[in-house]
């Protein structure tokens, strides 16, 4: 009967995800998706893919609509066989983001009944890992890959804890499904900040079986962990190896060009901590609006700014000088963030409820629960100093130095998800011991008093004195003043005086609204926690009596407390209808989305692009040739609306192929410490744009934009009569600057197997392409000379093939990043075909893992019946409530 009973109050939990999760995304109900920027630019880079898929019903995995060309392993591929993705799908069940939201609850809530075997602190311990504001801001800007890997943290936690409480057939079950769940996810580097996690517990974990004499044990279960990893690499397979044989030519890999790099093995120290959180900053878990929230700051919250720089207008008459000055100041977006990274969405709030009881826990929670403790907090404690980056640079650079991968991946500020996981986990945890232990009544009110009311009387001090106590000015509003100051200074020296005076003032405004901002969420959070607290001594001091009243209340305002700070991130108005959401680059404007537009600053931006689009557009209907465009609208190398329409040499994404990376660093950068190099004119720029075959370039702005052809474009492929030798991969790339690319081909010594090419000119020689589709490219050529063809297409090492009437030829690399081969005199056809064996490994890699997974799940489902009439207590501790 008590089974029955858990199992509905399970069920009424699930149930509550769902109308939680719908109702915070209410506008899907009523037909409307959300706009997320990074999906918009996935649509613009995937168009070809998923235009050739349904074309040919085949699997692409090569696009040329970015960068010149790329494998699309990271920009959507599908894969055969991929069991472990339909798995993925009847978890997401619900419209995008409340699927998302609704994951976060779940993987939490199976953790929750794992360790506690207790539907109330799975529930609560579900509200407090979902409702942290940093996932709120993911599904905003469409990083839905991190948040989709997030979702699957708690509940493979949950199988490798039981694998360590020796629940062996559960724990290998649940740790191989859900481990192959978060892989599917395909976000590596969240999954490296779990692995960081976890290595934390097992160290500690280690230290506790030594202890207890229990290291046979530990040895068990880690091996176990080991296997289950590898048969959920397995499963997938094609996306880890093709990932990982990719990686190694991006700019996460190793390069060999050193002109600008100072890490030659993966990302430079300056990229990957660019984003890195202050010190100071981190108290945001606790406070939302510490220091002033996201970067795009709500007009409202900026008050005395506003109301300063009307005065300011009013002040200065009809002067047409101070009129100039004050419209440049007025269009400058101002923002009441004040924190150490270059922009932000929003803070990593975790909770006051959950940052409350973290704290609570350190001090309550002990005995058999102490490894757990040791475990999270130990992770918290290394997810927030390795989140500090460049503000910490002696730990941050040994591990960029030293720890395998680490240098792969940036941003830094983002491994914070590990303080967003072990945070509400100590929180819950601190909650069941509370109501559960056998601790003395005095130790809890002890604790209680001190922990609880030093944090009470910390965050008075802070409402009372955080004015005086913190800066709330950046460097770059100092910069941003003198810049002003400067402007004036040329243009009007005996205004200076006036505006230094009134920019003051201005400063000392966006102060006073930062200071507001800071005193209004340091009392809200002062107030949850009070209320918190209330009701734990409430219970202890037998006023309330019921401990699932307090608990349930608890999880009650950790709900209103991360549903009211979120919906300042994602609200109503990042929810559009469905149709924009799908087709986001929009060539007229129609009545409906002109409405939406005026009333949706997300749809605004949509509709601005229009003319653009409509350009690009007619340039890909008007030219039905093989060639790229050069879109200097926008910022070329960071967006992917340009390729949505044509073949682009920009795009957006975060592992560019390193080599082309490093042209663009060259030749588009305006790099001063490249004149060093001799690179000092746009002489290097020409020339790639040419061998890139770039027939476009457009210029102007996006409500008025400008086609310019250009006439001395190279085509898809061409001939050479001469050959430029160079000695290493900075030579190479530093003779695109100085070679006379239409009839000169460059190549490298120590990469070309026959150093006795001959060829010879030929003014009649043809080649040109005759067929194309991103996978295979067919050329037709015809010489009475031996020649080189030069392809301007991106030389990548795997799985390219290039036959010459069907006999296969090396494929050499030119110009730094094309493709070429030698190609005798007479009649040929060429043919270049994309078939990597790394996919068809992974497929059969795949089909293998799948029959294993099938086996664990049988083999765990009989093993668990044959087991069922035995007591099976998983608790950490007997229950009491």
């Amino acid at each position: 009967m008590k089974n029955k009973k858990n199992l509905l109050y399970v069920l009424v939990s699930l149930l509550l995800f769902v109308v939680i999760a719908l109702v915070y995304c209410a506008p899907v109900l009523s037909g409307k998706s959300v706009i997320q920027p990074d999906i918009v630019n996935y649509k613009g880079s995937a168009q070809e893919m998923l235009t050739y898929q349904d074309k040919t019903g085949e699997n692409v995995y090569w696009s040329d609509a970015m960068f010149g060309g790329m494998p699309t392993y990271q920009t959507g591929a599908k894969y055969s066989f991929d069991v472990i993705k339909t798995i993925d799908g009847a978890f997401r069940f619900l419209p995008r983001p409340a699927d998302y939201i609704f994951l976060l609850f779940t993987g939490f809530f199976i953790l929750g009944l794992t360790v506690f075997k207790n539907w109330k602190y799975a529930l609560v311990g579900s509200i407090f890992f979902a409702f942290g504001s940093y996932y709120f801001e993911l599904i905003a800007a469409g990083h839905n890959g991190k948040l989709h890997t997030i979702g699957y943290f708690a509940p493979l936690i949950a199988g490798i804890l039981l694998l360590y409480r020796k629940k062996y057939i559960s724990g290998f079950v649940l740790t191989t499904l859900f481990m192959g769940l978060q892989l599917q996810a395909n976000h590596i580097q969240m999954t490296f900040y779990l692995f960081l996690a976890m290595l934390v517990f097992a160290i500690v974990q280690f230290f506790d079986s030594l202890k207890k004499k229990e290291l046979p044990d530990f040895l068990k279960s880690s091996a176990l962990v080991v296997v289950a990893v590898i048969i959920a690499a397995g499963l997938n397979a094609n996306r880890l190896l093709s990932t990982y044989e990719y990686s190694k030519e991006t700019t996460r890999g190793k390069s060999e060009m050193t002109l600008l790099k100072k890490n030659s093995n993966g990302l430079d120290h300056d990229y990957i901590t660019q984003w890195s959180y202050g010190k100071l900053e981190t108290l945001n878990l606790f406070i939302p609006n510490l220091m002033g929230g996201g970067s795009q700051t709500n007009p409202d919250d900026l008050k005395n700014y506003t109301s300063k720089l009307q005065d300011t207008q009013y002040s200065l008459g009809n002067d047409e000088f101070n009129q100039q000055v004050y419209q440049a100041i007025a269009n400058q977006p101002r923002s009441a963030y004040w924190g150490d990274q270059p922009g932000t969405s929003g803070p990593a709030y975790q909770g006051a409820v959950v940052v409350f009881l973290f704290i609570i826990g350190l001090f309550m929670v002990r005995g058999k629960y102490a490894t757990y403790k040791k475990w999270l907090l130990g992770a918290t404690l290394l997810s927030i100093i390795l989140a500090w980056g460049k503000n910490l640079p002696f730990i941050t650079n040994l591990f960029i130095d030293y720890f395998p991968m680490y240098d792969k991946f940036r941003a830094v500020s983002s491994i914070l998800v590990i303080a967003e996981f072990t945070m509400p986990f100590l929180a819950i945890l601190t909650l069941y011991y509370f109501f559960n232990s056998e601790e003395s009544e005095e130790f809890k009110k002890k604790v209680l008093y001190f922990a609880g009311g030093g944090t009470v009387a910390v965050l008075i001090i802070f409402y009372l004195f955080g004015g005086m106590l913190f800066p709330f000015a950046t460097e770059s509003d100092k910069m941003m003043s003198e810049q002003f100051l400067g402007a004036i200074q040329q243009a009007n020296p005996n205004a200076v005086g006036f505006w230094d005076g009134m920019i003051k003032q201005l400063d000392e405004a966006l102060i006073e609204d930062r200071i507001q901002m800071f005193k209004s969420d340091t009392l809200r959070t002062l107030i949850f926690v009070l209320l918190t607290l209330g009701f734990l001594l409430a219970y202890q001091l037998k006023y309330i009596k019921n401990a699932t009243i307090v608990v349930l209340t608890i999880g009650a305002l950790a709900l209103i407390d991360g549903m009211t700070v979120n919906k300042r991130y994602l609200n109503e108005d990042n929810f559009v209808s469905k149709y924009i959401v799908d087709n986001p680059f929009p060539t007229e404007l129609s009545p409906r989305l002109e409405t939406e537009a005026t009333n949706n600053n997300h749809v605004a931006q949509i509709a601005y692009k229009i003319p653009l689009n409509k350009m690009l557009s007619e340039i890909s209907k008007q030219d039905k040739s093989h060639f790229r465009v050069y879109n200097t609208v926008l910022s070329t190398f960071n967006e992917a609306g340009t390729s949505y329409f044509v073949p682009s040499i920009g795009g957006y994404h975060a592992a560019k192929l390193g080599k082309y990376q490093d042209v663009v660093d060259i030749y588009f950068s305006q790099d001063p410490r490249l004149k060093q190099y001799g690179v000092k004119d746009e002489t290097g720029l020409i020339n790639v744009l040419n061998m890139m075959n770039t027939k476009y370039i457009i210029h102007g702005d996006v409500t008025q934009p400008e086609v310019q052809k250009n006439p001395t474009a190279l085509g898809s492929a061409w001939f050479t009569s001469a050959i430029k030798w160079t000695e290493n991969a900075n030579d190479e790339i530093l003779a695109i600057n100085s070679t006379p690319i239409n009839n000169t081909v460059i190549l490298r010594k120590d990469l070309v197997a026959d150093k006795n090419l001959k060829i010879a000119a030929d003014s009649t020689a043809t080649i040109q392409l005759v067929d194309y589709s991103p996978m295979k490219m067919t050329y037709k050529s015809k010489s009475n000379t031996d020649q080189i063809a030069v392809f301007s297409e991106i030389y990548y090492p795997h799985g390219w093939t290039a036959t010459i009437d069907g006999k296969e030829v090396p494929i050499e690399k030119a110009n730094y990043v094309l493709r070429a081969v030698p190609v005798s005199k007479g009649e040929h056809t060429i043919i270049f075909e994309f078939k990597p064996q790394v996919i068809a490994t992974g497929n059969m890699i795949t089909i293998i893992a799948n029959i294993l997974l099938l086996i664990v799940v049988a083999g765990g489902i009989y093993l668990s019946y044959k087991k069922c009439s035995k007591k099976d207590d998983s608790t950490l501790a007997t229950e009491k409530a």
